[in-house]
């Protein structure tokens, strides 16, 4: 078979019929790359099973297939043979391939993932919020706590940086993920494989394709994934931040005339594991160590319905999620056609989870994230192609129902401790405690009076509500070890549609020009509603943490009613593109792009219905880029230069509402930003055998955000602040040596970031060698197949270094209580993978 490159050419080509080009598709499906490069699968026929020449990798970015080298913009591919080399299961495994992108999850766990591009972040905990980044699994728009899903026989991802909003059904600043699934074909094929290691890795893939008859084809996939933690529990439950999720997708295509197809799809998940590892390192953590790296960890989390036991916990994240989907796709003719899709998808999430790192019950801490909602979505575009033009129109509606409820769970010890950090020293002026004493986080109002009677607990209480202005339970000795939760509901009943228009025209035979507009209208009505968390036997109310209903501005009576708000918003974004095709392999294009996305409500506070909606995000690009391969097609180079403006950034960080305040929470601050950057990837064919590759980035960012009080409870923000990035790259080698019998591949990545350090709004509890260290992580895969390419087995290990790194401690309960965590980085992981195909 001949690899020979043929010119890319960017005339739009005369629409074919559907089946050739579906043919064309699912030909390009078996070609992968690594970072935007294809590492193809040549027939048996060939010298090599794995040939490293630069192939083409078919992407929609623009709503048609066409190579990604000749998108004029910023566009990764990450393909099935990347997902395999690299181990990638979602989309946290992939954003060291793609300059410009971070995705991890900050607040914790897979359901609230927090998506970075360029800079620019999703919100991640709150639902009043849209996402920057918006994702799309088989053309459907993914809300903010899905989009974790996992990658069951996907054939790509795209990820789309920049504003968006001409060519996807949903609007957005930052950019857009886009998850490819494998059509259904007409053979007769399958594959089972597997993924084990340490940590007890388990993963397993079964997929099985089948025509049922000329015009039917039917394609399945079963996935399952357990993975045990680093750091094992001292009582009962799962390995600290253990993995467990199983997910099922069936598929059938009907193609019932030349010019038609349509598929219905259904997917589904069960998540149920750890949350994130949240390891004690204060000195009320496990043994009183401050290593985060000693691989045992002891919580108390007690979770509704349940008593206190500090020898058990009940963390828990889980995710119980199902979608359907139908498209359609239609030619009308060789020049028009059309496709339409319609989708529905619910899911239930909880996240209980630790947040204080502790087994004291003094220091007793968690938090509760429940969801159940519901999203659907419409979508449909006609598509116009002639010789010289290319025109798109289309429009989109959805409607989301979310419910979320989310708990803070304290034990009566540990609220005591919060009170006794206010009021002790109000005592001790009042004479009631000895004023030679030093009085610290160790000390409990239940220690100075043990034995006094309700009464001067009530008098407690009457002082303490006229000190706070709000009523202030101090409870005796008797309630120890009650457990109570802070509760917040928030609905939301939101609508979001557009219309939108994207062309493409052919000025000469090397350069076109593109223009888009978008109308974008959402509506949201949003909720607020807590409720009375008194104890039975105690006239008194306790003193909320956070979740405080006279921040409304409402009487007392009604603190307990549900408040509403509603909003709407609408902007009419654009692009503008000129791409000049220099070479049959190269290209250059300038683009001028807005975006938008929508204002919202931060659902963490009852002050968010006082202050009302926040104003919506908007984006002003320019980009210049630079794309080709050069040297008889042995180098490729993807180069993008962007400045951008954003107005109205909504970024999620735990905040105070003042220094007092007892512990921080998730919160929305608003800030106005201009950056400028720079992305580059590099792909060098050295030999037929040999390919060396690298991807970097660096960002020049001002910023000047709203003052808001940090986890520490030190005022911040209000200054312009200046900021780079540091330096960070990834560095790829793929090796096909030729052996004796069948073919090998040996792939090695190795992925630096440069850690920048506390800056002057970082809240530092405490330090260690573990903490602001820069990541370093070296991974290799060497692969072995047989003539026939139906049996493949591959040793893989990550972090080959055993590099040790982890978060900067903090937490809501670092402050005013002394218990801070930290989240670890998976030290050296290592195993076998086994695939067999038909």
């Amino acid at each position: 078979m001949s690899n020979a490159q043929q010119p890319r050419g960017i005339a739009p080509a005369v629409q074919k019929s559907l089946p050739t080009a579906i043919k064309l598709a699912l030909a390009t499906l078996g070609a992968t790359s690594l970072a935007n490069v294809s590492l193809a699968q040549e027939s048996t026929e060939s010298s090599n099973r794995y040939s490293l020449q630069l192939e083409e990798v078919l992407v929609t970015a623009q709503k048609r297939e066409e190579d990604f080298m000749s998108v004029p913009g910023a566009v990764s591919a990450f393909t099935a043979q990347d997902m395999i080399n690299t181990g990638a299961a979602t989309i946290q495994d992939i954003d060291a391939f793609m300059p410009g992108v971070e995705i991890g999850d900050s607040v914790g766990g897979s359901t609230q993932l927090q998506i970075t591009v360029r800079g620019v972040s999703g919100i991640n905990i709150s639902s009043g919020q849209d996402p920057s980044v918006a994702t799309f699994y088989d053309g459907s728009y993914m809300p903010r706590a899905v989009t974790s899903i996992p990658f069951t026989d996907i054939a790509r991802t795209e990820v789309l940086k920049g504003p968006q909003g001409t060519l996807f059904g949903r609007n957005a600043t930052a950019g857009v993920i886009n998850i490819v699934p494998n059509k259904p074909t007409q053979e007769v094929e399958g594959f089972v494989k597997a993924r084990l290691g340490n940590q007890d890795l388990v993963r397993v893939e079964g997929m099985f394709n089948t025509p049922v008859n000329d015009t039917l084809a039917l394609r399945g996939n079963l996935f399952s994934h357990q993975r045990a933690g680093a750091t094992d529990t001292v009582t009962n439950g799962g390995d600290y931040r253990d993995e467990g999720f199983w997910a099922a997708r069936g598929v059938l295509l009907w193609t019932p005339t030349a010019d038609t197809e349509i598929q219905l799809s259904a997917d589904y998940e069960d998540r149920d594991e750890m949350p994130r590892a949240t390891i004690g390192v204060s000195k009320y953590a496990y043994a009183g160590s401050n290593d985060p790296f000693r691989g045992r960890d002891q919580h108390d989390v007690v979770g509704a319905g349940n008593t206190y036991n500090a020898n058990r916990t009940n963390e828990e994240e889980t995710r119980e999620m199902y979608g359907v989907n139908l498209q359609i796709n239609h030619a009308f003719n060789e020049r028009w056609d059309m496709f339409g899709i319609v989708s529905y998808r619910d899911w239930d999430t909880t996240n209980l989870q630790e947040e204080d790192g502790t087994a004291n019950p003094r220091r007793y801490l968690d938090t509760n994230n429940i969801e159940d909602s519901d999203i659907f979505y419409s979508e449909v575009r006609f598509n116009y192609v002639d010789e010289r033009f290319n025109l798109i129109l289309g429009a989109n509606y959805s409607e989301e129902d979310v419910f979320q409820r989310t708990d803070i769970g304290l034990l009566t010890d540990s609220y005591m401790q919060l009170l006794s950090g206010e009021l002790l020293p109000f005592a001790q002026e009042l004479g009631l405690i000895d004023s030679d004493i030093v009085l610290g986080l160790d000390d409990h109002i239940w220690d100075y009076f043990p034995n006094d009677p309700d009464a001067t607990y009530l008098g407690f209480s009457g002082a303490a509500t006229e000190l706070t202005g709000v009523p202030t339970a101090v409870l005796p000795p008797g309630f120890m070890g009650q457990y109570f939760t802070e509760t917040m509901d928030n609905t939301g009943d939101f609508v979001n549609w557009g219309i939108f228009i994207d062309g493409t025209y052919q000025l000469t035979e090397t350069i076109r020009i593109a223009a888009g507009l978008r109308y974008s209208y959402d509506e949201k009505e949003y909720s607020w509603q807590t409720y009375d968390n008194s104890f039975a036997g105690w006239p008194v109310t306790p003193f909320r943490v956070n979740y405080i209903p006279s921040q409304t501005g409402a009487s007392e009576d009604q603190w307990y009613e549900k408040f509403t708000a509603e909003d709407d918003w609408n902007k009419t974004t654009g692009r503008l593109v000129v791409d000049w095709q220099f070479t049959d392999y190269a290209m250059t294009y300038l683009s001028f792009a807005t975006g938008y996305k929508s204002g919202g409500f931060d659902g963490q506070s009852f002050r968010a219905f006082a202050a009302g909606s926040f104003d919506p995000e908007e984006m002003t690009s320019y980009e210049w880029g630079l794309k080709g391969d050069f040297f008889d097609d042995t180098l490729r180079l993807e180069l993008a230069l962007f400045h951008h403006q954003l107005d109205g950034k909504q970024s999620s960080t735990d905040i105070k509402d003042g220094p007092d305040d007892p512990t921080a929470a998730p919160g929305v601050i608003s800030s106005d930003e201009e950056a400028d950057g720079v992305e580059l990837v590099v792909t060098w064919n050295v030999t037929d055998s040999l390919r060396l590759g690298g991807l970097t980035t660096y960002r020049e960012t001002d910023e000047i955000s709203q003052l808001y009080y940090n986890a520490a409870g030190e005022l911040v923000g209000g200054d312009n602040d200046s900021d780079e990035t540091s330096t960070e790259y990834t560095l790829k080698l793929d090796w096909t040596p030729d052996v004796a019998y069948g073919y090998l591949l040996l792939h090695v990545n190795y992925q630096f970031r440069e850690d920048p350090g506390p800056d002057d709004d970082t809240a530092i509890f405490t330090t260690g060698k573990w903490y602001f260290q820069d990541e370093k992580l070296l991974n290799a895969r060497l692969a072995w197949s047989n003539e026939a390419d139906n049996f493949e087995v591959a040793l893989w290990g990550n972090n080959l270094l055993d590099e040790e790194r982890a978060s900067n401690p903090g937490g809501l309960a670092a402050d005013e209580l002394g218990a801070y965590h930290t989240n670890i980085d998976d030290v050296l992981t290592y195993g076998v993978d086994l695939r067999y195909s038909f």
